[in-house]
C-alpha cells in the first residue's frame, strides 16, 4: 500500500510540475507598427502566455518625438521616461518570456522632471508626427535600448524579436545600420559575431520593399517620417532613400523633414537597408539569425491591403533573403487582423529544425515549445535544443506531450550523432543517457497534424553530475627527486559497505607531478572508497569513503601523509607518500613471482613500456628488480577493507 502511495504521490507532483507555465529558451519581444502600439498584440501575447511565463511588467514604453519641430536630432528626440504624469513608475520591467514595445505615447515636455503620457498622439507641434509616425531610425535606437534591457532583467544571452508592419523595419534598421563601418545599435558592436544579441528575427505584413499604398485609417499622417521611411518610391522615379538609398534633397516637401537618418542634417545621402530587393551588401543582415517573413495575400488580391504581397520579404533571385538563413510562411489576413494571427506567429516561433542554429536551454527548468505545420504545408517537425553537461552525468529528459503533436525524442552527441532514442506514446515520458563533459543535443519529432489546437509540449532536461575527482598519488619507482614520470592509472570507485562492490571506473593519465582529474559517468553523488590501480604498483585504497556532491570536484592527495592509504599502506619517496612498486602480476603481494618476471627480463635486457619496468625509464635492469626485491623481503601486500 505504501509503495502505491507513493507512486501516486510521484505522478501527481510530475503532473501539477507540468501543469505550470514553461518558458522559453529566449524572452521574445513584440514590436507594433504604425500608428499603433503594444495592445495590437494582446490576442497573439494572451494564446502565448498558456505556454510562457510572462510578467504583468512586460511593456517598455518610449516617446520618439519628445523635441518636434525643434530638433529632427535623434538623442533628443528619443525620450524614455520611468514616471508617467501620476508619478507612477513605468518601464519597470520584470523576469519574463514576452515583452512589448509601445511607441503610442507623448509626454510632459519637462526636461528637468520628465514623465510620459502613456497611450496619447498629441504632438510636440503645429507640422508635426505623432511619436509613433517617427522615424525608423529612432526607433532602431529606441529597441536597442529595450533589447538591453530585457537582456540586463532575464540574463539571457539573446532575444527573438517579431515586428508587424513598420516594426519589422525597425528591427531590420537595429541590426543593419552601420557608422564608419561600425554597428550602430548593436549591443556589443566589438562583437562583430553576436554583438547583436539576437537568436530570431520575425516580421508580418512588413514593407520590406517598401509601399505606397495609402491604407484609408484614421489617424494616419501621411507626411510622417514613418510613411516617408515606408515608401519604395516618391513622384517620379526616385527611389525613396530609407530603404535604397538616396539623396534627402529627394524627399518630397509634403514631409514634416528630409533627415532619414536623424542626426539633425537634411542635406546627407540616405544608405538603404536594400539593395534591388535583397539587403544591401554594405551593411547585410547577420546570418547567424534565424529570419521569417510571414507575407499576407488577403482575398488573393496581391495585397494584405497596406504592403504588395511581393514587397513583404526580401530576396535575391528566387531566393528569399538572406540565403541560407530566411524562410516565409504565408497567410491570408488583412493588415489590420496580422497581429492576432498568433497561429501564424507561433509557427514563425518555431524551434530551430537544425543542430547549427539549436536554442541553448539549462538544465533544472521547465521549458515549452511546440510541434507546428512547415513551409509548403510539411506536416513532420524537428526541434533542436543544446545543453552543456559540464562535468558529465545522468541526463535526464522529461516531456509531457498530451495533445501537442510530440512522437520522438532523441540525445544527440555534439557532432549529431544518436546516442539514445525512444519513440513517445505516453505522457509523460523521459529518456536518459549517461554523459561525459560535453555538449549534446536534445531532439524532438513530431506531427502537426497531431496537435490542430498548437498545444505546447513541456520538458525539462535534469542532470545528476558525475563524481569528479582531482587525484594526486605517487607512484615508487617512478618517483624522483623533483617529478614523477607520467603514466596512466586506472581509479575505481567502491561501494562503502562489504562487499564493497565496484560502481564506475576510470583510466587516468597521471602527469609529472603526480595528478589527474577523474570523472566518473556511471556513478551518482554519494560515498565511495578510492581503489587505485596502476601496471606495476600495489592496489592501493584510500583510507576511507570519500565523499562526491552535486557538480561539486572531490579533491583526495595519496602523497600528503601515509594515513590517506587504507592501513597506512605507502612508503615515502623524496617527501612523497607513494604507492608500493613491484606486483607485476596484480595478485596483491609483492613476492618471488614479481621478482622471476623481472628478472627475467632483465637478463634479456627488456625494453619498452612492460610492466617489469618498475622505474618507467623503458629499460628493465638491476634497479627495477632491486625495488622488487626489497618490497618483497618485507612481505608487503595490498591491504584493503
Amino acid at each position: 500500500m505504501k509503495k502505491i502511495i507513493l507512486l501516486f504521490i510521484t505522478s501527481l507532483i510530475t503532473q501539477l510540475a507540468f501543469s505550470q507555465t514553461g518558458n522559453s529558451p529566449y524572452p521574445v519581444i513584440f514590436v507594433h507598427g504604425l500608428n499603433s502600439d503594444n495592445t495590437t498584440w494582446n490576442s497573439t501575447v494572451a494564446q502565448l502566455s498558456a505556454s510562457w511565463l510572462m510578467s504583468s511588467e512586460n511593456n517598455l514604453s518610449a516617446v520618439l518625438n519628445a523635441r518636434g519641430g525643434d530638433t529632427t536630432e535623434y538623442t533628443q528626440d528619443v525620450v524614455i521616461p520611468l514616471l508617467n504624469t501620476s508619478g507612477v513608475e513605468v518601464n519597470k520591467i520584470t523576469n519574463s518570456n514576452i515583452y512589448t514595445v509601445n511607441f503610442g505615447n507623448f509626454w510632459n515636455r519637462d526636461i528637468k522632471d520628465p514623465r510620459i503620457l502613456l497611450y496619447n498622439n498629441s504632438l510636440p507641434g503645429a507640422n508635426q508626427n505623432p511619436s509613433n509616425q517617427s522615424a525608423i531610425f529612432k526607433q532602431g535606437f529606441a529597441l536597442k535600448i529595450f533589447i538591453d534591457s530585457v537582456l540586463r532583467v532575464t540574463g539571457s544571452e539573446k532575444v527573438i524579436l517579431a515586428g508587424h508592419s513598420m516594426g519589422g523595419l525597425a528591427i531590420r534598421e537595429y541590426l543593419q545600420r552601420r557608422e564608419n563601418g561600425i554597428h550602430k545599435w548593436w549591443i556589443d558592436p566589438d562583437d562583430t559575431l553576436n554583438g547583436h544579441k539576437v537568436v530570431k528575427v520575425i516580421t508580418i505584413g512588413t514593407p520590406h520593399l517598401g509601399t505606397n499604398v495609402s491604407l484609408q485609417v484614421g489617424g494616419i499622417d501621411f507626411n510622417s517620417e514613418a510613411i516617408r521611411d515606408m515608401r519604395n518610391s516618391f513622384t517620379g522615379s526616385n527611389s525613396a532613400g530609407y530603404l535604397f538609398g538616396n539623396p534627402e534633397s529627394l524627399v518630397p516637401s509634403n514631409y514634416y523633414n528630409k533627415d532619414y537618418n536623424c542626426n539633425g542634417i537634411q542635406t546627407d545621402t540616405a544608405i538603404g537597408l536594400n539593395s534591388g530587393t535583397a539587403d544591401n551588401p554594405a551593411m547585410p543582415l547577420p546570418l547567424n539569425i534565424q529570419y521569417t517573413w510571414i507575407m499576407s495575400n488577403y482575398l488573393g488580391l496581391g495585397t494584405d491591403l497596406a504592403v504588395p504581397y511581393s514587397s513583404q520579404a526580401i530576396y535575391n533571385g528566387g531566393v528569399f533573403a538572406p540565403a541560407g538563413a530566411a524562410d516565409t510562411i504565408r497567410t491570408n489576413k488583412n493588415h489590420i487582423q496580422e497581429t492576432s494571427d498568433s497561429r501564424s506567429l507561433i509557427r514563425a516561433l518555431d524551434e530551430p529544425d537544425n543542430q547549427n542554429s539549436a536554442y541553448n536551454i539549462s538544465f533544472g527548468k521547465l521549458y515549452a515549445g511546440f510541434i507546428t505545420l512547415q513551409s509548403r504545408s510539411v506536416t513532420s517537425d524537428t526541434d533542436y535544443y543544446k545543453v552543456n553537461s559540464v562535468t558529465g552525468g545522468k541526463i535526464t529528459v522529461t516531456l509531457n506531450t498530451l495533445n501537442a503533436g510530440v512522437n520522438g525524442i532523441s540525445i544527440l552527441s555534439d557532432e549529431g550523432v544518436s546516442l539514445i532514442s525512444k519513440n513517445i506514446t505516453s505522457s509523460p515520458d523521459s529518456i536518459s543517457y549517461y554523459s561525459s563533459p560535453g555538449y549534446y543535443f536534445i531532439r524532438l519529432t513530431g506531427n502537426s497534424n497531431q496537435n490542430p489546437n498548437l498545444n505546447s509540449y513541456k520538458f525539462t532536461a535534469e542532470i545528476i553530475p558525475s563524481p569528479a575527482l582531482n587525484l594526486t598519488v605517487g607512484i615508487e619507482g617512478f618517483r624522483n627527486e623533483t617529478f614523477q614520470i607520467e603514466d596512466t592509472l586506472k581509479v575505481y570507485l567502491a561501494e562503502d559497505a562489504s562487499p564493497y562492490t565496484i560502481t564506475d571506473s576510470a583510466e587516468v593519465f597521471l602527469n609529472d607531478s603526480g595528478k589527474t582529474s577523474a570523472y566518473f559517468l556511471n556513478a551518482v553523488s554519494g560515498n565511495y572508497f578510492l581503489k587505485i590501480i596502476h601496471r606495476n604498483a600495489l592496489e592501493t585504497w584510500s583510507y576511507q569513503p570519500v565523499t562526491f556532491t552535486g557538480d561539486n570536484i572531490t579533491d583526495f592527495d595519496f602523497t600528503s601523509d601515509q594515513s590517506q592509504a587504507f592501513g597506512n599502506n605507502q612508503m615515502i619517496k623524496y617527501q612523497k607518500w607513494c604507492l608500493y612498486s613491484g606486483d607485476v602480476n596484480h595478485d596483491g603481494l609483492i613476492d618471488v613471482s614479481d621478482q622471476s618476471e623481472i628478472d627475467n627480463d632483465v637478463l634479456n635486457v627488456n625494453t619498452g613500456y612492460v610492466n617489469t619496468d618498475l622505474t618507467g625509464d623503458e629499460l628493465v635492469d638491476l634497479s627495477d628488480a632491486s625495488i622488487a626485491d626489497n618490497n618483497g623481503f618485507n612481505f608487503i601486500g595490498t591491504v584493503k577493507p
